[in-house]
């Protein structure tokens, strides 16, 4: 596990979870007001009873009653805006009855005192207020938001499972404490989509129970009809552990649904992708269902040499496109505005005019990965007030995505 745990940043915030927080802001658990809430509508803010400028959004799915207990999933968008994976998914709450909380606070840049409070305030809400299964606390989050939900459930406890989309864990070299069911979501041109693959691998020889969805799609909140595997993933995990009853038809349903995709695999003759689906087939219903005639297919697969020869070049791009991402990051200040014009006017050549669709989803990753680049070199070097450095890195996000830069720089400039 050292390979993705390397840096101590997170002793801290452990420490705010267990007790710290800023005494002024927070109540003696009584003075919140506590509204009846509405099931089946989105309530875009609700004040935490343990500190009264924290909040989140919420909803209640339409078959809530306080006389049964729920599942919660805690969702984190890397620009705290709670509501935005509520609207997004409160249908999949409703078809399988999830209470949904979206953090308004939490977002990329926070130190990690203040995500410490706000995780604090947001798990305290799920005591008492709300009817939930305390076996069944779940966090989500997107982007920067699932690294702070995979350091909740690596570290904190009382998590029963963790949903990344589009980012996989933060560094540190601190052993893992808990080992909470986990599916990754990812984009095929989500710059981080190799950071995941890898991951992958890892949880493998760590042996968590894990799945890994790969869609297609880029860096952002995945579409309700990728979303609702992690659903069902989090159904399934709860009824290997008899925490639910057992479900046959929604597994035969599941299991159905998967062939007919690694059906359509093997008529393209897409070995990997064949492969990828097999695996997370086996790795939802072990236990539920029986796989021994799924793990022959998969080492049939394993021993073809169509599959060898696809797994190797997808190796090799990996390692190119790890190459291609450290050579912006070396060069990113050292080189002029022409230099970047020629290397994402080559990105776009190669997306629009490509025919090998795998380099056309690599020069889409690493357009994105320069966006970012750009916006975190630009906010950087502009808090250390260096404003040469800081038109340079604005200069080259505007090339490379004028959208984003255009609302980066409205921000500063108010």
């Amino acid at each position: 596990m050292k390979s993705f745990l390397r840096s101590p940043l997170w002793i801290i915030l452990l420490a705010v979870m267990m007790g710290c927080g800023p005494g002024n802001n927070r109540t003696n658990g009584n003075s919140a007001s506590i509204t009846p809430v509405e099931k089946g509508k989105i309530i875009p803010k609700v004040t935490c009873q343990k500190y009264y400028t924290i909040s989140y959004a919420l909803y209640l799915p339409k078959n809530y009653t306080a006389a049964l207990k729920f599942p919660v999933i805690i969702a984190f968008d890397p620009h705290g805006s709670g509501i935005l994976p509520l609207e997004k998914y409160k249908d999949l709450a409703d078809k399988y009855g999830y209470i949904l909380m979206g953090s308004n606070n939490s977002k990329n840049g926070l130190d990690m005192n203040t995500s410490g409070v706000i995780i604090d305030a947001l798990f305290s809400e799920t005591s008492g207020r709300y009817s939930i299964d305390s076996t069944r606390i779940y966090v989500m989050g997107f982007s920067g938001g699932a690294r702070i939900a995979c350091m909740i459930g690596l570290y904190q406890g009382g998590v029963a499972g963790v949903i990344g989309c589009g980012a996989g864990f933060l560094s540190t070299n601190q052993p893992v404490r808990f080992k909470p069911d986990y599916i990754s979501i990812a984009g095929n041109a989500d710059f981080n989509m190799n950071e995941l693959i890898n991951l992958d691998k890892q949880l493998d020889e760590a042996k968590f129970t894990h799945a890994s969805i790969l869609f297609n799609g880029k860096h952002d909140w995945p579409p309700v009809e990728i979303m609702e595997n992690a659903f069902i993933w989090t159904e399934f995990c709860s009824m290997r552990k008899g925490l639910i009853p057992k479900n046959d038809s929604m597994i035969f349903n599941f299991i159905h649904m998967q062939e007919k995709i690694i059906v359509k695999d093997k008529e393209t003759g897409d070995a990997v992708a064949e492969h990828n689906h097999l695996v997370n087939l086996i790795r939802f219903v072990d236990g539920l269902y029986s796989i021994e005639d799924f793990k022959n297919t998969l080492v049939t697969i394993e021993n073809s040499s169509s599959y060898k020869k696809q797994q190797n070049q997808l190796q090799q791009l990996i390692g190119k496109e790890m190459k291609e991402q450290q050579t912006l990051n070396d060069n990113f200040f050292s080189k002029d505005i022409d230099w970047w014009k020629k290397k994402i006017t080559n990105y776009e050549l190669r997306i629009t005019k490509g025919k090998d669709s795998s380099d056309v989803r690599m020069c889409k990753r690493l357009k994105s990965y320069l966006s970012l680049l750009s916006y975190m070199s630009y906010n950087r070097v502009l808090s250390s007030n260096d404003t040469v450095a800081a038109k340079h890195a604005m200069e080259i996000y505007e090339i490379v995505d004028p959208e984003n830069a255009a609302s980066t720089k409205a921000d500063k400039g108010k």
